[in-house]
């Protein structure tokens, strides 16, 4: 078939849409498709400041392209944050790929390593505390990402998160009739005060295949390797294979989710708004202590919160 909008071959079926296009009106398509879920969901002004997460796979990486190319249409600072959680060869290939990227694009970069901030990999700390590495690892960068947005005074904090990862995060929360949990899984996440950042997902209306789909076209340098840690079993990732199952006997199916999930908002309950301050580090927790300063209490014996913001403040300084 020929492409919708000019007579070359189409190469792209996208079948919610009814569309057939070549390479390039499909890299248009997805390049407008997210300049609009930024213009809906008022994710980016002019003027911001965007720090946007890139672990250095195909979404991360597809992310920062678009925000690097959208700056065309909407004047704003960008700046990257990288995490290098010291997961061997895994990690160190990441963090080649994404500073030789950011700087091919002139972007500010901010690296985080895990070893240098914490004297511990994810490996070495999920042995010494006798926990799942994943559970450590998403302690350890909430709060990264969140203290470098806080730290860097960045109007909102940039992740990959697709529209597939939504949908499976959505039908988890229900499954677990966490419904406030729900609510929080919008494209846009206020700011609270001075301790929590503001959170957006450009990427929010964009399917997980359209992203490699215009990475390939792109010829955008990603990891195609998976994490070593990752797990194909955990619910996360069977809910997300079957939500691909039911998209490919009905498709728009899953957008169809998204946009009557935000449409109907207003009727899940809305969480508290109100956040305690750590008494170490001064960010967001539920207690007298955030989790990481729990964390590396007991890791290193003294909480490193305040240590860690202080660290992250002196690169930022350097950065300017």
């Amino acid at each position: 078939m020929k492409c919708k909008y000019c007579s070359r071959r189409g190469e792209v079926t996208i079948p919610y849409a009814r569309l057939t296009l070549c390479k390039e009106h499909f890299i248009e398509f997805i390049q407008r498709k997210v300049l609009r879920t930024i213009k809906r969901y008022n994710l980016i002004k002019p003027g911001d400041k965007i720090l946007v997460a890139v672990s250095g796979g195909k979404d991360s990486i597809t992310l920062l392209q678009l925000l690097s190319e959208i700056r065309k249409t909407i004047n704003y600072d960008l700046y990257v944050l990288h995490i290098d959680l010291g997961i061997g060869e895994y990690s160190k290939s990441s963090r080649t790929l994404v500073e030789s990227y950011t700087k091919q694009l002139g972007l500010p970069i901010i690296i985080l390593e895990l070893k240098k901030i914490l004297g511990y990999t994810i490996s070495e700390i999920a042995k010494k505390l006798k926990r799942p590495p994943c559970s450590i690892c998403g302690i350890i960068k909430r709060y990264l990402f969140n203290a470098t947005a806080i730290e860097l005074k960045a109007t909102a904090l940039a992740t990959g998160h697709n529209l597939d990862d939504i949908a499976t995060f959505i039908l988890k929360e229900f499954f677990a009739q966490n419904l406030t949990g729900i609510w929080k899984l919008q494209p846009y996440n206020e700011s609270y005060k001075d301790i929590v950042a503001a959170r957006i997902k450009p990427l929010y209306e964009t399917y997980e295949e359209e992203i490699r789909k215009y990475a390939e076209f792109m010829k955008l340098p990603y990891m195609q390797e998976k994490c070593p840690y990752y797990k194909p079993t955990t619910l996360d990732n069977v809910l997300k294979q079957k939500i691909k199952e039911v998209e490919e006997g009905f498709p728009g199916i899953t957008i169809g989710l998204i946009r009557r999930f935000i449409k109907n908002i207003d009727k899940y309950p809305r969480p508290k708004t109100s956040f305690l301050k750590c008494r170490i580090c001064g960010l967001a927790s539920s207690g007298e202590k955030c989790s990481y300063c729990k964390l590396t209490e007991k890791l290193l014996g003294e909480p490193m919160g305040y240590k860690t913001r202080e660290y992250i403040k002196s690169l930022i300084k350097e950065l300017k």
